[in-house]
């Protein structure tokens, strides 16, 4: 299949469902429905968080959230914020108040939304893209933070599992070769803004070797799968899949045939 680049994102997709990627990175179809609006709202929050990184905390963060909502502050390029449903504005007041407190613990600098493209096996051009949230940087040392709005549940990383996140020690392979920081000096964590809870890691030189060759792997996968024996993988995820209307594995996953018990509807031989 066509493959520009690779993300931690795009191989999770593959790996859940190869025709989900198909449709999306390969023959890029666009998006049949709305977005779902947990990815808008995480988009709301990142801008409100990078503005006041930006900003130095010169104006406050309910300023900021007021002007994002209202779209004076657009959350992407030609895209304004949508009305907030009733439960994310709920959630959002203690939101802000998470990012609030880490800004007075640790202060509004910061690099935001790094933007990257590393060469996983250079110069063959197999680059893996992304966007950190921000790095802090003194002297010879690096945090990173991840800004996430999950709630609390068995899909959020803890303690243990964190240490082989994939996108903290690809976001600390990066930091480590374009700021020539030891990799040991580099603490990169998730900041949960539902609980204020921060999970963090620091993560040695073999780990990020072992990072790059596992999306390496799954690069030159998606390259050689063709495209035309890919098949879906159905399951709970297909709710959510803005493409399953259009998907023949998931319609072939929902006929069933049910039986109401009644001995008269069984075929005579």
């Amino acid at each position: 299949m066509k493959i520009e680049h690779i993300s931690v994102s795009r191989g999770k997709s593959y790996k859940q469902c190869p025709y989900y990627y198909k449709l999306k990175y390969h023959e890029k179809i666009p998006n049949p429905g709305e977005e779902q609006f947990y990815f808008v709202y995480g988009k709301i929050i990142h801008k409100i968080a990078e503005c006041h990184v930006q900003e130095k905390g010169k104006r406050s963060l309910n300023e900021i959230a007021n002007d994002v909502l209202r779209g004076k502050i657009e959350i992407e390029d030609g895209k304004k914020a949508p009305p907030l449903p009733i439960d994310y504005k709920k959630r959002m007041p203690s939101h802000i108040r998470a990012i609030e407190k880490l800004n007075k613990s640790i202060g509004c600098d910061g690099i935001t939304e790094h933007k990257f493209k590393y060469d996983l096996q250079s110069p063959n051009g197999k680059f893996v893209t992304g966007f950190i949230d921000r790095i802090i940087i003194r002297d010879d040392k690096a945090w990173i933070i991840d800004y996430k709005t999950t709630k609390k549940g068995p899909f959020r990383e803890n303690r243990h599992t964190v240490k082989y996140d994939p996108q903290l020690r690809i976001y600390s392979r990066v930091v480590q070769k374009e700021f020539g920081i030891d990799p040991l000096n580099i603490k990169a964590g998730l900041y949960y803004l539902e609980d204020e809870e921060v999970i963090s890691s620091s993560y040695d030189e073999d780990s990020l070797v072992r990072v790059e060759q596992e999306l390496l792997e799954v690069y030159d996968t998606i390259f050689s799968h063709d495209p035309d024996q890919v098949v879906g993988t159905t399951g709970q995820h297909c709710q959510r899949c803005e493409y399953r209307d259009m998907c023949p594995f998931f319609k072939s996953s929902q006929r069933r045939v049910f039986w109401d018990g009644d001995l008269n509807k069984i075929p005579r031989t």
